[in-house]
């Protein structure tokens, strides 16, 4: 897999399509300690905000960056079409991780709160916006050209499963019932959780990762089972 891994890497790095994301990423992250002093948890918040919609962005951009023939060879070479999707997975894992480090050490290092961050915030911090990048990931994998082929249709749909899922707290009060909490993906009550964790319980913070990581793993397993079932040799 580690191999794999390192190609995938070389090969989006050469393609330049991860410009873009994380380019959006980092001038988001400068504006937004443009001015200080500001608060740890609710700056925390918005950076996860803005690391979840640009993870889904370079989820998009990762899985259609190579073309048809060099998928088609790769998924050949390795006999296994789960692999080369398990594999695609964990590259974007591995650039969350990064950027997710870069989005909660960045401003302790510059200074840009009001008062410490501690040990206990950062950790905290970290965890939610790996989980909003991941999870911005997860939603992107369905999305990519050869599940969607029409451009337009996946960046609509992108576009309006982050704006539900970043209102979820408001469509949940809207529409009563236990449906919309547990279909809609979790990005709005870890972006609330991030604002409270100083007033939450611990328990009650694992429980918002627990429920984040859990329908995180169900995107990735349903992702996982139906690449399983497609043939490639068409869909590509």
């Amino acid at each position: 897999m580690r191999p794999l891994i390192a190609y995938m890497l070389r090969s989006y790095t050469a393609s330049q399509r991860f410009f873009a994301p994380v380019a959006a990423l980092v001038i988001s992250l400068l504006f937004l300690y443009t001015y200080k002093p500001n608060p740890v948890m609710g700056s925390y918040a918005a950076t996860g905000v803005i690391l979840f919609v640009c993870c889904a962005w370079m989820g998009i951009s990762f899985l259609n960056h190579e073309q048809a023939v060099q998928r088609q060879v790769t998924v050949v070479h390795l006999r296994s079409s789960v692999k080369y999707s398990l594999g695609g997975i964990l590259t974007l894992a591995l650039l969350t991780l990064v950027l997710a480090l870069l989005m909660v050490v960045y401003p302790v290092l510059t200074g840009s709160f009001a008062e410490p961050a501690g040990l206990y915030r950062m950790t905290v911090a970290y965890a939610g916006h790996l989980l909003l990048g991941m999870l911005g990931v997860s939603i992107s994998l369905f999305l990519q050209a050869s599940w969607v082929p029409k451009n337009s249709y996946a960046t609509g749909l992108l576009l309006m499963i982050l704006i539900i899922s970043i209102s979820g707290l408001k469509l949940a009060e809207l529409i009563p019932g236990p449906a919309v909490p547990v279909l809609l993906p979790p990005a709005a009550l870890l972006m609330n959780m991030l604002m409270h964790a100083d007033e939450w319980s611990l328990p009650a913070v694992l429980g918002t990762f627990a429920h984040a990581l859990v329908y995180i793993l169900l995107l990735n397993g349903l992702y996982l089972y139906r690449s399983g079932r497609m043939d490639y040799s068409r869909n590509l």
